[in-house]
């Protein structure tokens, strides 16, 4: 997890208006449209306050996005915190948010003792497996819950789908390696990929409008427009590899998206 500015994350507040940033859990029936994404995402952040123990009174949000589950954990009761390293989303959950926010990667956070629960929505994968547990144990307080959902790589896969996301095997090996149990997990594989369905309708769309706009430019001054397609050839060859990480069959083949609650041991870190 590394501090900056997520221009992705910016498009997808800004641009698209999405308040939260994270997959949807789809219905089977769902049409994939817009509106039922937004259901989605909302049904997904239920589900994780669902999961919550009920001894549970403090939580860190980590990756907080713009603070709309923090929003919703207060308005439930919870003593709710926030942290994210990312520019523009400090400047979201500021201005909207009465919680406190730790501007800090989780790798540099140094909390002891203070959270009865942590949750990583899509977050644990942007963090160091070596640092996620040691910090975590460090910062929850005595028997205190991990909650991680998220998306992890299957075995031995490479290439692009296989850069984003932690190895599941490897992940969940260093969980008990440091002192956490499995509380409950489940597989919401199925449920979360229409919302790959729908950016690959969104990107189908761009590519279209990019391809109309260009035409007459295209038949015009077809040597420019090889050239040009030639020097971005790069750039343009890392877009049609991130399309392909919209392909939801095969993020099915590769990778899986589970909900996992741990609960760490009374032993310090």
């Amino acid at each position: 997890m590394s501090t900056g500015n997520d221009r992705a994350l910016r498009f997808y507040h800004e641009v698209l208006g999405l308040e939260r940033l994270h997959y949807g859990m789809w219905l089977p029936e769902d049409t994939v449209s817009f509106q039922r994404l937004l259901e989605a995402q909302e049904r997904y952040e239920n589900y994780l306050v669902d999961n919550i123990p009920d001894d549970v009174r403090t939580i860190l949000d980590v990756g907080c996005g713009t603070g709309v589950l923090i929003k919703k954990l207060i308005s439930l009761g919870y003593e709710a915190e926030g942290l994210s390293p990312d520019v523009n989303q400090k400047r979201i959950f500021m201005q909207n948010v009465n919680a406190c926010l730790h501007h800090s990667t989780f790798e540099a956070f140094s909390e002891t003792d203070r959270y009865d629960c942590i949750i990583m929505s899509e977050s644990a994968q942007y963090i160091k497996v070596s640092k996620l547990f040691k910090n975590a144990k460090r910062a929850l307080k005595k028997d205190g819950h991990l909650m991680i959902c998220d998306y992890f790589v299957l075995k031995n896969v490479t290439r692009e789908l296989g850069k984003s996301g932690h190895d599941y095997e490897v992940f969940m090996s260093q969980a008990q390696d440091n002192g956490f149990t499995v509380v409950s997990e489940k597989d919401i594989t199925e449920s979360v990929t229409k919302t790959l369905d729908l950016g690959n309708n969104i990107a189908e769309k761009a590519l279209k409008a990019l391809d109309i706009v260009t035409e007459k430019a295209r038949n015009k001054h077809p040597h420019i427009c090889r050239f040009i397609l030639w020097a971005f050839r790069k750039k343009i060859d890392k877009l049609l590899q991130q399309k392909q990480m919209l392909d939801s069959g095969e993020f099915k083949k590769r990778k899986t998206y589970r909900f996992i609650l741990l609960q760490a041991d009374g032993n310090p870190v």
